[in-house]
């Protein structure tokens, strides 16, 4: 007997096998086919998609069984089971199921219904975060996932999931004192730890893709795969702005959402980073500046350092050399190998600002020792169908915040006046 991940990557195969096979009747619409062979390609197609639901009906049903045992199990041990890590409980998928049919469908309010009553089921009760419909859980870590593999600055810095909005974070910058004293000798109080609390500025980030009405009512239109690659180049290019230059006014407070000073670390207010003077008006100065931001940032910070400017700055970059005329840039010396500048990796991220007067085209440092993002766990998402005469909208949203944390972790070269 197929063992439970068995039969789910048999119905996950047959669902890939059957949207490939749609893409190639899809193809076939401009062409010269007569309606009896495109008609039973259709058909075709939806027998796929019936034995698909089949097994997926069977699959449920074991599952189902599993889980039943599995709580069983649990109290009788004395505690409460979560169910399994094959995959999506049972709940999450019907959850998923009247999800698509409310996205798809004409937005009534039996749809809607579906869609909640779904929803609390699968995650326990209701979200509370305000109008519209929860993603469901298995399309939102779709969306989450893509979106942070698109935005560099999710990589690069520290990145918590919260259940609410009222998150704060304790930040040690170190700093303790400490003495030597002979045997029997008095002990005089030391230094403290320079400790202090970080609430992380917060927004709502949102897009607003549409699609004509002509398309929901297409069998082929892939509304799941659509709705997340919508949402995930906006809300990936809102992370990088935010994260770099946010104001923290209904959105996170950016690295350079207060601008740098030139006081030394420990003499400069919390979350205001420090910045190296280029020396050179409109230009980024020569390698020796480079090297002196590199060691203007603490040792610890200098570990997992990296570089990060945009394409532009990258590009003016690759052609500095040494005194000797070595290049400063190296290439990576096998596929998938970051290039590295005077030994430390390099990161691009457009958001950041360009050479030009007073800007800081370059930073250096330990970004996720530096910057933390808070992300809601929930995405939501209303329809809406009348503003536009032929198309539908969604506002998907999702609250997201951040803030400095570590205000000595990372350094910026600031170009002349």
């Amino acid at each position: 007997m197929a063992t439970l991940a068995e039969v789910k990557a048999a119905i996950e195969d047959q669902a890939k096998g059957t949207q490939t096979l749609r893409d190639e009747v899809k193809k076939l619409q401009g062409d010269a086919v007569d309606r009896d062979s495109f008609a039973k390609l259709e058909a075709l197609v939806t027998d796929l998609d019936e034995k698909r639901q089949k097994m997926e009906t069977e699959y449920l049903a074991e599952l189902k069984e599993a889980k039943e045992l599995a709580e069983e199990a649990s109290l009788k041990a004395g505690r409460r089971g979560s169910g399994t890590d094959e995959g999506p409980n049972e709940d999450q998928i019907a959850h998923k199921s009247a999800f698509v049919d409310f996205i798809r469908g004409h937005g009534t309010a039996d749809l809607k219904h579906a869609a909640d009553e779904a929803e609390k089921k699968a995650l326990g009760s209701a979200t509370g975060s305000g109008s519209g419909v929860a993603v469901p859980t298995v399309i939102a870590q779709d969306i989450q996932t893509k979106t942070n593999d698109d935005s560099v600055m999710a990589g690069l810095v520290k990145v918590v999931r919260v259940g609410t909005s009222d998150y704060k974070e304790i930040v040690d910058k170190g700093g303790m004192g400490f003495g030597w004293v002979g045997a029997g000798d008095a002990r005089a109080a030391t230094g403290k730890p320079d400790v202090y609390e970080v609430e992380p500025a917060m927004g709502t980030v949102y897009a607003y893709p549409e699609a004509q009405e002509e398309q929901l009512d297409d069998v082929f239109f892939d509304i799941e795969n659509w709705l997340v690659d919508s949402a995930r180049t906006s809300f990936a290019n809102a992370r990088d702005v935010a994260v770099i230059a946010g104001d923290g006014t209904k959105k996170p407070l950016g690295l350079l959402g207060t601008a740098p000073v030139a006081d030394a670390d420990g003499a400069r207010a919390d979350k205001v980073f420090q910045f190296l003077a280029s020396g050179n008006a409109g230009t980024i100065g020569d390698a020796d500046k480079l090297v002196e931001l590199v060691y203007l940032t603490k040792a610890q910070y200098r570990a997992n350092g990296r570089f990060l400017m945009n394409s532009l700055t990258t590009s003016k970059v690759r052609t500095m050399k040494d005194g000797d005329g070595r290049f400063l840039w190296a290439d990576g010396l096998a596929v998938g190998q970051p290039a590295t500048l005077l030994g430390y990796a390099v990161s691009t991220a457009e958001a950041m600002p360009g050479i030009a007067a007073n800007a800081t085209p370059i930073a250096f440092g330990d970004f996720r020792m530096a910057y933390t993002l808070v992300e809601r766990h929930d995405l939501r998402v209303t329809r809406d169908e009348i503003t536009k005469p032929g198309f539908v909208k969604w506002h998907i949203r999702q609250r997201l915040g951040g803030a400095p944390t570590n205000d000595d972790a990372v350094k910026f070269l600031k170009v002349a006046a």
